[in-house]
């Protein structure tokens, strides 16, 4: 039986004055979850040392980068750090370490700093890199703009593709709305010609409602009715006239299922969305999972802190 949880946070952090977004958001599920923070800044090797990065070297690199990000963190915190915020630096590809290291050592989170200045994070987490990222990610990602959520989240915006299966944005409603009180808001759209309560978009969101709410969750449903545009499209255009303080996206597992439909569904949101937006990560049990229905449907276990 899964188990979601938070208790294990990695973020990124590049030094450059751009990642503070991130790490204030981290701080936010430090306090309300007593979780574990891990500031990870990753020295990139790039060409400059051949195949072979000698250790002196490497040593060298990962001192002056210590030095740094003690002083990083120090400001926030009136010169102490405190037991629960661990430093770490890597020397590598910052994408490829930073999924190793949440995928090898069981991180439940990243967040990532997702940001338009024309900076050093920039090069690292650009668009194609958030998404890469993502694509790599087995944990769930959360991407932080400007807007990152420091009084609470008491709004959850939940697009719903009804041509994916959604058991585990089903799941990680129900532990998310739990975990912060925060009310369920399921978005999809109606895209032909049908009388509403007969679609699949409604059947499905009201299946999805009904659980969530049976589960202690309050939950509300919006269907967006736009038979001239494209089923992104339709989700953005409905979720701009909504107020939220988080954007949850079904992760890409289900790619091979979907055509690439899934994908730019997160794609759109990553990028479009002002408030910070929590991608699912990748759940391979998930890859033959029927459409989601009430009979399927069985408890799932919720770990909040150690």
């Amino acid at each position: 039986m899964k188990v979601l949880k938070i208790n294990k946070i990695l973020v990124p952090v590049s030094l450059a004055g751009d990642g503070e977004n991130a790490f204030k958001q981290a701080l936010f599920f430090r306090r309300i979850l007593s979780a574990k923070i891990t500031l990870l800044h990753v020295v990139s090797s790039g060409s400059r040392f051949g195949n072979v990065v000698q250790s002196d070297i490497v040593r060298s690199l990962q001192a002056r980068a210590m030095v740094r990000l003690v002083r990083f963190v120090k400001i926030h915190f009136k010169g102490r750090i405190p037991e629960n915020i661990e430093l770490r630096v890597e020397i590598g590809s910052h994408i490829l370490k930073t999924a190793e290291i949440a995928r090898d050592e069981n991180f439940d989170l990243i967040i990532i700093n997702k940001t338009k200045k024309s900076n050093a994070l920039i090069d690292k987490f650009k668009k194609h890199s958030a998404d890469r990222l993502i694509d790599d990610s087995i944990c769930p990602v959360l991407a932080v703009e400007s807007r990152w959520t420091n009084r609470g989240i008491r709004d959850i915006l939940v697009p719903v593709d009804v041509s994916r299966r959604s058991r585990d944005l089903l799941e990680w409603s129900i532990f998310m709305g739990n975990l912060l009180n925060a009310r369920i808001h399921l978005l999809t759209a109606l895209q032909v010609k049908i009388k509403l309560e007969r679609s699949l978009a409604f059947k499905k969101a009201h299946i999805m409602k009904e659980l969530i709410v049976r589960a202690g969750v309050n939950c509300k449903v919006t269907i967006v009715e736009r038979e001239e545009e494209t089923r992104l499209n339709a989700l953005l255009l409905g979720a701009k006239k909504q107020s939220a303080d988080l954007v949850m996206v079904q992760g890409h597992q289900e790619m091979i299922f979907s055509g690439g439909q899934g994908a730019k569904l997160v794609t759109g949101f990553l990028h479009s969305s002002s408030v910070p937006v929590l991608c699912l990560g990748i759940d391979q049990n998930c890859f033959f999972a029927n459409l989601l229905g009430a009979g399927n449907y069985s408890p799932i276990k919720y770990k909040v802190s150690n």
